[in-house]
């Protein structure tokens, strides 16, 4: 086994975080058993936490320990992964930082659900300002975090990685489209009543593909494979 894998951290760990990484990402599915007022249709899943809702401070607490466990498994992969190309590093660290983005998220709620509790308006206080600018940001570093990934693992002599890099480009086409879904529906109304729809199911492609990443780095790290498998297929031929 190479040195990086026998000095990072244990397969279990990775795995756990992961795992509870992908499923807290999808805190949103409780909304039904657990607030005020819903609407899985036409709203945002930050609409939960709005300041207008009485049950929006434990949807900020479910937010901001699903950006927490993010930045756990970040963290975990960093030794695994980071040694073994640019893209790899700059990709884990980008896990940590969409992490750290949904707690700001979290910590930041909307003054209002526009679509829960109307008729309302966003004030655009401070609080408004921050949470719509953290959105932005996170999801420009979701997608070069994808894309960063699926380049690394794509490269890697290991043939599990390089699975692994392909599910994440598929993830990372789909987690994509989705919010080029949402974003659409400023310029097509109809798209408006449904961009729940959309937002929800992102967030279904995120929790499993973390998921998938968890359980492929494990996998990973638990095999001994020869000296060319230990490092990437593109340094294979370096003198």
């Amino acid at each position: 086994m190479s040195r990086l894998t026998r000095s990072g951290p244990s397969p279990r760990a990775v795995a756990v975080a992961g795992i509870v990484a992908g499923l807290s990402a999808n805190y949103w599915a409780l909304e039904s058993l657990l607030a005020e007022r819903t609407d899985p249709a036409g709203s945002w899943i930050s609409d939960l936490g709005a300041r207008t809702e009485s049950t929006g401070v434990l949807f900020d607490l479910l937010e901001a320990f699903s950006g927490v466990a993010l930045i756990a498994f970040g963290l975990l992969l960093v030794p695994v992964l980071s040694g073994r190309s640019r893209e790899l590093r700059w990709g884990t660290w980008g896990l940590v930082a969409v992490g750290a983005c949904t707690v700001v998220d979290g910590a930041f709620p909307l003054s209002c659900g526009e679509k829960l509790a109307e008729p309302c308006e966003l004030r655009y206080d401070l609080v408004d300002l921050v949470h719509g600018g953290e959105t932005f940001l996170a999801v420009a570093i979701t997608i070069a975090t994808f894309a960063l990934l699926a380049r690394g693992l794509l490269d890697e002599a290991d043939e599990g990685l390089r699975r692994l890099g392909a599910g994440t480009a598929g993830a990372g086409v789909a987690w994509t489209a989705l919010n080029a879904m949402m974003g659409a529906q400023y310029l097509i109304g109809d798209l408006a009543s449904v961009k729940g729809v959309f937002h929800r199911a992102a967030q279904v492609v995120l929790g499993i593909w973390l998921v998938a990443l968890a359980l492929g780095v494990r996998a990973m790290v638990l095999r001994r494979p020869g000296e060319r498998d230990a490092v990437p297929r593109a340094w294979q031929d370096r003198p």
